[in-house]
């Protein structure tokens, strides 16, 4: 994930988990197989703001839901309590009190948990290619994609008529995708692109959304145009 343009230092402790010294695993083949970065809550975030004293959450949820991970080398975890931090483009597991990055990324073929399906892909945003972690709405031939993203929003001071804002992480910025016959995932920048990214069925899909009147801009018209494309 791309930074906010403001320089945002985040000065979290991070320790190696040697995790086959640990007892009272509750996926112990999962942490036995790979080392991951613990997570120590409260550190410093930013200009002396606690992560604490910050509004909003970096997360989807920020409780930990139980889901199945399924691995870049087709290893499958389940039982596995996990959340997304949009903020920080990482998926995160608990283990008791204990909190853990999944690192590499690129561990994480499929990930399922809270009714989502999560994958870490590379996919172009307006012809710049990148890798995070996309959630899978529907699929087929076509996958139609969503990625989230949160800011971090420096507090305010006091202005004239106005009241100071405290530091605060922003509303959830959604930005679909749609990846067509294994290419990677294209933005959905605008319906002139989309239906490029259609090829030979291209008319075909113009005549549909024209006709059912389909919106590029919700979730819902992307869904069906997908749906319908798949369909042929």
């Amino acid at each position: 994930m791309k930074n906010t343009s403001y320089c945002i230092i985040i000065l979290l402790l991070v320790l190696t988990f040697d995790v086959n010294a640990q007892n009272e695993l509750w996926d112990k083949p999962f942490l036995e197989d790979y080392r991951f970065t613990r997570i120590v809550e409260g550190t410093v975030f930013g200009k002396n703001i606690k992560i604490a004293d910050i509004q909003g959450i970096p997360y989807l949820n920020a409780k930990f839901e139980m889901g199945k991970i399924t691995t870049s080398d087709g290893k499958v975890y389940g039982n596995i309590p996990l959340r997304y931090n949009a903020f920080t483009d990482d998926l995160e597991f608990s283990n008791g009190n204990i909190n853990y990055n999944i690192e590499p990324k690129s561990l994480i073929k499929r990930a399922e948990f809270g009714g989502s399906v999560f994958s870490y892909m590379p996919y172009d945003s307006k012809g710049s290619m990148q890798n995070g972690f996309l959630k899978i709405i529907n699929g087929g031939k076509a996958t139609l994609l969503v990625r989230f993203t949160i800011k971090f929003l420096d507090m305010e001071e006091t202005k004239p008529y106005m009241d100071p804002k405290p530091a605060r992480f922003s509303d959830i910025k959604k930005e679909y995708f749609l990846a067509i016959g294994g290419t990677p995932a294209k933005a959905i920048s605008n319906k002139k692109m989309l239906l490029q990214m259609f090829g030979e069925k291209k008319e075909e899909m113009k005549t549909y959304i024209s006709k059912n009147r389909c919106s590029i801009k919700e979730e819902e018209g992307l869904r069906k145009i997908v749906d319908h494309f798949n369909g042929f």
